[in-house]
C-alpha cells in the first residue's frame, strides 16, 4: 500500500509518524566484488543482552542477501560534522569497488569493512532475517564488535523525517 501524506486524514499520522527521531547509518558486508554499502536510517538497539542491533531493510534490497551469505554487517554511524557519507550513499546502494572507492576504510578480521568517516561502527553477527509481511524486511544482528573514530566527541546524525510516508 502506498501512502500519499498530502490526504487528509492520513497527513496527521504521517506527520506525527515523521516526528520519531533517528540516525543515519551506512551498512557495509560482503567482500570483493560483493562488497555492498547502503545509507540507512531505520536502526534501533533491541536489547542488552546480548546487545542487538535491528535494522529495517527495503525487501527489494540485495543487501539482506549478502548479509545472510556473509553471516554478517558493520553498522557505520554517520558522523554529524561530516557529509562525505551521505553524499556518496545518499541517493544509492553500492557494490564491488564502488561501494569503498575514495573512502578511508579499514578491513576487520571477518571481513568486515569499517568506514573510519563514520563517529562509529559496530559488527553484527547476523542473528535473525524476519519478514513481517510489509514493504521492508527486519535484520536482526548480535553486536560483538565497536569503536569510536578518532574524534571520541563525535555527535550522530539525528535525522526527523517530513513525514512517515518516506524516508
Amino acid at each position: 500500500m502506498i501512502i500519499d501524506s498530502t490526504v487528509e486524514p492520513i497527513l496527521p499520522l504521517c506527520r506525527a509518524v515523521g516526528k520519531i527521531p533517528s540516525g543515519l547509518f551506512v551498512i557495509t558486508t560482503g567482500m570483493g566484488p560483493h562488497s555492498t554499502a547502503m545509507l540507512v536510517s531505520f536502526v534501533q538497539q533491541l536489547s542488552r543482552e546480548p546487545i542487538c542491533i535491528g535494522v529495517a531493510l527495503h525487501r527489494n534490497r540485495e543487501v539482506s542477501a549478502i548479509i545472510e551469505r556473509t553471516g554478517g554487517f558493520v553498522l557505520n554511524i554517520c558522523h554529524a560534522g561530516d557529509k562525505n557519507l551521505l553524499r556518496k550513499y545518499a541517493r544509492q546502494s553500492l557494490t564491488g569497488d564502488a561501494a569503498f572507492e575514495g573512502m578511508r576504510t579499514h578491513r576487520l578480521g571477518n571481513g568486515g569493512t569499517i568506514l573510519l568517516d563514520a563517529c562509529a561502527w559496530i559488527w553484527c553477527d547476523l542473528h535473525q532475517r524476519i519478514d513481517f509481511k510489509t514493504d521492508h524486511e527486519l535484520i536482526i544482528g548480535t553486536a560483538t564488535e565497536g569503536g569510536l573514530s578518532d574524534d571520541d566527541k563525535a555527535k550522530p546524525v539525528v535525522h526527523i523525517r517530513h513525514d512517515g510516508s518516506n524516508y
